[in-house]
């Protein structure tokens, strides 16, 4: 059993409730948990959660934890700030950061001054050691989507973490039913088409946290769990 959980954005209290609700199912030693990556922002709890994702990896080693875009925006400003680094700091980017939910990551690490100074060095190796996709089973897994054939990136970010209206409005064979976050639902459900399943429900703005139950090689069946 494969074992999809959506953006968390530091809901650790949504986060500890599907994870009961998964362990009720119940889930085996066996089975798979795969997180579909942004950790952190938006929610109030970011050090919490980082903390009990990093003892669930310690716990279930199988465990595939994805990098999601605000991953990888909290690695990139700190990158920029940190007077160690070799980054050029763009603004633009520190801006976006800032304004897209970055405010609560710093103050979940005690401020904005060298915030990033305050983030236990367990938490950036838990970030750094995120992977951008995972495939398994008749799935794959990413944060945003993948590109469909013949559409082209002019971005120099990784699409898997930020793509959008190319993946979503794509009626395309992706050699596997991609399991994707990154864009919250309209209507708080889950996304079901015959190649794709998108569970961010909106967890960072009031909707469900939502994890997909997923048989390998099955893709016809998947069941939801909502916290």
């Amino acid at each position: 059993m494969l074992i999809a959980i959506g953006d968390v954005h530091g809901e650790v209290w949504k986060l500890r409730k599907l994870l009961q609700m998964i362990h009720e199912l119940p889930i085996e030693a066996d089975d798979r948990l795969v997180f579909l990556g942004d950790y952190v922002d938006r929610g109030p709890e970011v050090s919490l959660t980082i903390d009990l994702l990093i003892k669930i990896q310690q716990e279930r080693p199988n465990t595939i934890f994805l990098r999601g875009n605000h991953d990888q925006a909290m690695m990139d400003v700190r990158q920029m700030l940190d007077p160690r680094g070799t980054e050029d700091i763009n603004f633009e980017d520190v801006s976006w950061w800032f304004s897209y939910g970055g405010q609560q990551t710093m103050s979940a690490y005690g401020g904005r001054s060298r915030w990033y100074q305050r983030v236990p060095g367990e938490h950036w190796t838990f970030l750094e050691g995120t992977q951008i996709e995972y495939r398994e089973g008749g799935y794959i897994f990413v944060h945003a989507g993948l590109l469909p054939p013949g559409k082209r990136w002019f971005d120099t970010v990784d699409y898997r973490m930020w793509i959008r209206e190319d993946f979503l409005d794509s009626d395309a064979d992706f050699g596997g039913v991609v399991v994707f976050g990154h864009t919250p639902s309209r209507n708080g459900l889950p996304r079901v088409e015959h190649n794709k399943i998108g569970i961010d429900t909106g967890a960072a703005y009031g909707g469900h946290l939502t994890a997909a139950v997923l048989t390998p090689d099955q893709p016809e069946k998947v069941r939801f769990l909502h916290a």
